[in-house]
């Protein structure tokens, strides 16, 4: 099974339509996306609300017309007080499925999606967590805020705000346990720290230990990860293993340019695309 991968599109619809056309072109089955999947804005609540109520469902029927299943999970840009409606949307349609902190079973494996994040470079906390539970946060610059369903709130104290959550190795556990890890994949927005995934400009690796423990000990075939844009260049891996997962980070420049990775399972043959 032939499956195309992508991570932090940012609604930039020009991406979306290149994807479907790669997509089809390759004979894939499926598009998987690994997060930050809507658009930035002045107004970022009702820009992303009117992506989800008026575009995203237009392309998954166009999908649907080439015979492509969609799978995606949202990432820390994706507002967390629209994940009802993004979740209304993707379970309308017979080819869309939910990774929103859950599974979903296609072409034989089972599909598991996490949207949280571990660092706090940026102004928006929505999914933000510790990584441990003996972990701090860090605090971005910029004032913490969050969503709800009807917008968008500024969030005074986030240091007792975050410490009142699930550390990320605590939300990682509460995920569902797939049956067969063999057949396992992955999705989760966060990289895991110690594998060159998660480098930014100064070389710092800001992957998450919670994720790397939680991939290593779950045997799965393959995690999919994204949230660092500029990794693959910073860090020069775009792929790497924990255990006997293979994990996969390819990066996405932004502008004109949109990249991918073509993967056949269960073999991993991989191809990134740009």
């Amino acid at each position: 099974m032939k499956i195309v991968y992508a991570t932090d599109i940012h609604g930039r619809t020009h991406c979306f339509n290149s994807l479907l056309e790669n997509t089809a072109a390759a004979g894939a089955e499926a598009i998987v996306y690994g997060g930050d999947l809507l658009p930035l804005g002045r107004d970022l609540f009702a820009v992303q609300r009117a992506f989800l109520n008026n575009w995203l469902p237009d392309y998954i029927d166009r999908c649907r017309q080439r015979g492509i299943t969609l799978l995606a999970t949202l990432g820390n840009m994706d507002l967390r007080g629209l994940d009802g409606l993004f979740r209304e949307v993707m379970n309308s349609a017979s080819n869309a499925l939910s990774l929103l902190n859950e599974s979903a079973e296609f072409g034989g494996y089972t599909f598991v999606g996490c949207p949280m994040t571990t660092d706090g470079p940026f102004s928006l906390k929505d999914r933000c967590l510790r990584d441990l539970p003996d972990s701090v946060s860090p605090f971005g610059a910029g004032k913490a805020l969050a969503s709800g369903p009807d917008g968008i709130q500024a969030i005074d104290d986030w240091t007792s705000e975050v410490a009142g959550l699930p550390s990320m190795a605590e939300h990682l556990e509460s995920l569902p346990h797939p049956e067969n890890p063999g057949r396992t994949v992955y999705v989760i927005h966060q990289p895991p720290a110690g594998t060159g995934l998660g480098i930014i400009g100064s070389g710092d690796d800001v992957g998450s230990r919670a994720v790397a423990r939680f991939v290593q000990r779950s045997g799965a075939l393959l995690s999919l990860h994204g949230h660092i844009h500029e990794s693959p260049s910073c860090g020069g891996a775009w792929r790497a293993n924990l255990g006997g997962t293979t994990c996969v980070q390819p990066g996405q420049p932004g502008g004109e340019r949109c990249v991918s990775v073509l993967i056949e399972l269960p073999e991993l043959t991989m191809e990134r695309r740009d």
